[in-house]
């Protein structure tokens, strides 16, 4: 199967890394940070499968949940990916439009403003979605397969690495909108789930080395 030229979710490794090596604006953080929460989760989703099977049959169905809920992420971050690199092109594209009268100003600025608040909103979702993965890993990692256990770490550490990305791509575009009663509140929201994912990752890091001894 050919990669496609207009969806960054389904190029090839290679290729997804080769255009976010060139000098264009997007794909760039915030498609870096939804991919981040899909590879979190599907990382997580496979330590998990292997927590199965009699020495596992306490936990085993409790696993399976998660391991379903997880895919639901995985699929939510992955378009993410291409939804964060359509609100940054929008912006860009609102920031094209004319400018040579007071109305095609006012259109202007006002294209830019709903462009930015799409723009803040896509990393605020990835940071929503990213919080959601951690904290099925977090649930299940004291749980899981001592064999899957650097596995469930690494999930944890991407999706957390997700939110921290995610949080800094909300704020930037937060930092453009002249709405400051919707943009301080969103950014304020997204410390806190920030914070939340922080203690999750310690969470997941202590049952890790419980296990790796």
């Amino acid at each position: 199967m050919t990669d496609s030229p207009n969806k960054l979710a389904e190029l090839s490794l290679s290729a997804f890394t080769d255009r976010l090596a060139e000098r264009t604006a997007t794909p760039g953080g915030g498609s870096v940070a939804a991919h981040l929460a899909s590879m979190g989760a599907a990382l997580t989703t496979m330590s998990f499968r292997f927590t199965s099977g009699p020495k596992f049959a306490a936990v085993e169905a409790a696993m399976a949940a998660r391991v379903e809920e997880l895919e639901r992420l995985k699929r939510r971050a992955g378009d993410l990916v291409d939804r964060d690199t359509a609100a940054y092109d929008a912006v860009s594209a609102a920031m094209k439009l004319p400018k040579d009268s007071d109305a095609q100003k006012a259109a202007r600025d006002q294209a830019i403003q709903s462009a930015l608040g799409v723009a803040l909103e896509v990393p605020f979702e990835t940071l929503e979605t990213a919080l959601a993965a951690l904290r099925l890993c977090a649930a299940g990692a004291s749980d899981v397969n001592s064999n899957l256990a650097s596995d469930c770490a690494t999930g944890a550490l991407c999706l957390a690495s997700a939110c921290e990305s995610a949080l800094m791509n909300v704020k930037i575009n937060a930092g453009s909108i002249r709405d400051k009663d919707y943009a301080l509140p969103r950014v304020a929201r997204a410390e806190g789930l920030r914070r939340e994912a922080a203690e999750l990752l310690e969470a997941v890091r202590s049952a890790a080395r419980q296990k790796l001894g």
